[in-house]
């Protein structure tokens, strides 16, 4: 898990970070923790790692662009993940709804022991919401895609193709992979180059399938049993 760090303050980033490392550590959770001083940077080394970051841990009072500031551009940015506010007055608890701020930690009158158990949850929220999302890596770029966004999967020699919304993205994978990292999330493999959201199936005879935005994808011989299993518990009459 990626957590970032922004407080103009060394020692109060260096606070934060040790108790974000022992709650990482009771909790069994792998934290890559980077530190921040300025805003600015932060906003600009985003561009390269915004998908990948789970957690953003902002001082709201920084000198140059505020930690409010930065929240904005970094929601208008297309970050998703979490961001926690810590600040020395709570007037700008009711901005923190604007920007979808997981909690905010006063400083010098928010507890230690509240402090821990805001950031505890605040990992397991990042860690919900990493389930609802698949990472995947294609030439010089990231995509982060929901999960349930996924119509299909089809693979063309080493290269993946995710057909998701209305978009498509290649990368570099085996399709057995891929299934085992989806597994459990309503996907099944119908032929040895696809891999088929069951929610986005409309119909399907023993040779074909046809998904509800029209596509016709091949099911393969030894494939057609475990999709008839997998939609016949969808039946409800």
């Amino acid at each position: 898990m990626r957590v970032i760090i922004c407080d103009d303050n060394a020692s109060e980033r260096a606070h934060f970070r040790k108790i974000m490392e022992e709650v990482a550590a009771e909790e069994e959770i792998d934290v890559d923790i980077l530190e921040f001083e300025d805003a600015k940077p932060l906003i600009f080394e985003m561009e390269d790692f915004i998908a990948t970051t789970d957690i953003i841990l902002l001082d709201i009072h920084m000198p140059g662009m505020n930690g409010m500031e930065a929240a904005d551009k970094l929601r208008k940015n297309k970050y998703k993940g979490e961001i926690l506010f810590v600040t020395v007055s709570k007037n700008y608890m009711l901005n923190a709804f604007d920007v979808h701020a997981f909690n905010y930690i006063v400083k010098g009158e928010t507890q230690a022991e509240k402090s821990k158990e805001v950031i505890r949850e605040l990992f397991e929220a990042a860690d919900e919401k990493r389930k609802e999302y698949i990472l995947f890596t294609g030439v010089g770029e990231y995509r982060n895609i929901p999960i349930s966004s996924i119509r299909y999967f089809e693979v063309n020699g080493k290269i993946l193709t995710v057909h998701y919304g209305s978009k498509t993205f290649e990368f570099v994978s085996t399709i057995g992979k891929v299934e085992n990292v989806l597994y459990g999330k309503g996907f099944v493999r119908v032929h040895r180059s696809y891999l088929v959201s069951i929610a986005a199936v409309k119909s399907f005879v023993y040779e074909s399938l046809t998904l509800v935005d029209g596509t016709i994808i091949p099911i393969g011989r030894k494939h057609y049993k475990e999709l008839k299993e997998e939609m016949t518990k969808r039946v409800i009459i």
